[in-house]
């Protein structure tokens, strides 16, 4: 299956293209694949180009003058990130960091061509604010939790989520990592799973947290 097809599915706006502007397209995409950790994005990079997310999960989170990471949102398949605009409207470094979480393959688009071709249409623009809602929701949800919620709540709220979405007791991930999540410390967010675990609420494995 060719590459455009294949990316229509997840990305309707593509269709709605004339067939110049998405052979243009066609012809300057490039298939690339990247391993879990990898940092795509750091605060000091113009973006190269518009990526279309074909498979995997990338993290964008701001790192705070104390130096701790907090993340702001997830981008999955069908997912477009609002700091790829800003790099083509201002030609100014990103505020933001993104990374791999779990192995990805994106199709990148050269950012002239996005420019060109994308950044004024009008179907691209709808689909664009309509996912950027969602992100900027989650940015939001984010800073209440961390304004108003107390650490215990907000881990909670964190082990139910991920409970929900993959359907299993058993979370693959480090207390550093979940404390990034929240906008918390992993010493704190240690103390508070350990306090968990006296409870019986969670049982603490080397790497995996099993909701009890």
């Amino acid at each position: 299956m060719k590459l455009l097809e294949e990316l229509k599915k997840d990305y309707a706006f593509l269709n709605t293209l004339s067939e110049e502007v998405q052979h243009i397209i066609e012809q300057s995409l490039c298939e690339r694949k990247y391993k879990a950790g990898y940092k795509l994005i750091n605060s000091e990079q113009v973006c190269c180009g518009f990526s279309f997310i074909l498979q995997g999960t990338l993290r964008v989170y701001r790192i705070n003058e104390e130096g701790r990471e907090v993340t702001l949102y997830r981008l999955k398949k069908g997912d477009s990130c609002f700091m790829t605009i800003l790099c083509a409207l201002t030609h100014q470094p990103t505020f933001a960091f993104a990374e791999v979480e779990e192995e990805a393959i994106l199709a990148i688009v050269p950012i002239s061509i996005f420019e060109h071709y994308l950044l004024n249409d009008v179907n691209y623009l709808k689909y664009s604010f309509q996912n950027l809602y969602g992100k900027f929701d989650s940015v939001v949800n984010t800073l209440e939790k961390i304004t108003f919620d107390s650490i215990e709540k907000r881990i909670l709220d964190y082990l139910d989520a991920y409970k929900e979405h993959s359907k299993t007791n058993i979370i693959y991930t480090t207390h550093e990592k979940l404390a990034i999540d929240i906008g918390s410390s992993r010493e704190v967010v240690s103390r508070i799973l350990k306090g968990f675990e006296k409870k019986g609420i969670v049982a603490l494995e080397r790497g995996k947290i099993r909701i009890l």
